[in-house]
């Protein structure tokens, strides 16, 4: 008689997982984390104004940029313009992304894990 081992993976709707990474999910992983990840993007982006706006002040810092370090004629109003205080502030945005892209990944691994060995 010849003794075959469990599948290390099962079948499921959504493709060949890990038998193990599965149970270990199923035990522990909050679903509605996800939802909260969607949460916290939508109030990160908010607070920037969106990606909309994250992507013109960073066209906008080009143009200064431009001035300063090529000599280009200004583009952008010069009063009330201050281009470190516009890098700071974009800093300060792209860190709060940063901060949630690192949350989303560590809610996603566990899913990701799913992965059976012979995908791998």
């Amino acid at each position: 008689m010849i003794d075959i081992p469990p599948a290390s993976f099962r079948v499921t709707p959504y493709g060949e997982v890990d038998a193990t990474a599965l149970e270990q999910v199923r035990e522990g992983f909050d679903t509605s984390l996800l939802l909260r990840l969607v949460d916290r993007l939508d109030a990160c982006l908010a607070e920037m104004g969106g990606v909309i706006m994250l992507r013109d002040e960073l066209l906008r810092l080009h143009a200064m940029a431009l001035t300063l370090v090529e000599g280009a004629p200004p583009t952008v109003p010069i009063e009330n313009s201050c281009i470190w205080a516009e890098a700071e502030s974009l800093l300060l945005d792209l860190e709060a992304l940063a901060a949630w892209v690192h949350s989303a990944q560590i809610c996603l691994k566990p899913l990701a894990d799913l992965l059976p060995d012979h995908e791998r």
